[in-house]
């Protein structure tokens, strides 16, 4: 059978994680080995509140994980994941190898670094020229 190239993004328990972030990735890159699967890269994307509680989930962390499985592997891993507390939900999508070993080698390169907290934003510093527009919109009201 061809061999093919994925992206799955995973929104994990962010509590779990948390607890122990290795225990995390090395579940998510266990259920893709399982099946057969070779993982090429993979890392935490963003540890984030929830559009929606999700099994009473508040909060997620979206896992994001590159790997080249056989096609009949994506049916076995949402078999595994519908049976697995710690994903939420999961999102799988092919790839053609072009655009596959791209992203690979962005997972492992500069454009996935965290974001520093002491850099300021505009809206941070407080440079939010929303919030005086708005004061001036309730003066005419009067």
């Amino acid at each position: 059978m061809a061999i093919n190239h994925y992206e799955g993004m995973f929104i994990l328990d962010s509590g779990r994680f948390g607890a122990n972030p290795d225990a995390a990735a090395t579940e998510v890159t266990a259920i893709i080995e399982k099946v057969g699967g070779t993982v090429a890269a993979h890392r935490p994307w963003q540890d984030t509140k929830l559009a929606y509680p999700i099994n009473g989930h508040r909060k997620g962390l979206y896992y994001l994980a590159f790997f080249t499985a056989e096609s009949r592997a994506v049916n076995e891993i949402n078999g595994i994941v519908k049976l697995n507390d710690n994903v939420l939900r999961h999102l799988i999508l092919s790839h053609d190898k072009g655009l596959y070993d791209q992203m690979v080698e962005m997972v492992g390169g500069e454009a996935f670094r965290t974001v520093d907290p002491d850099v300021e934003t505009e809206k941070s510093a407080g440079r939010d020229d929303a919030d005086s527009d708005d004061d001036s919109m309730d003066d005419d009201d009067e």
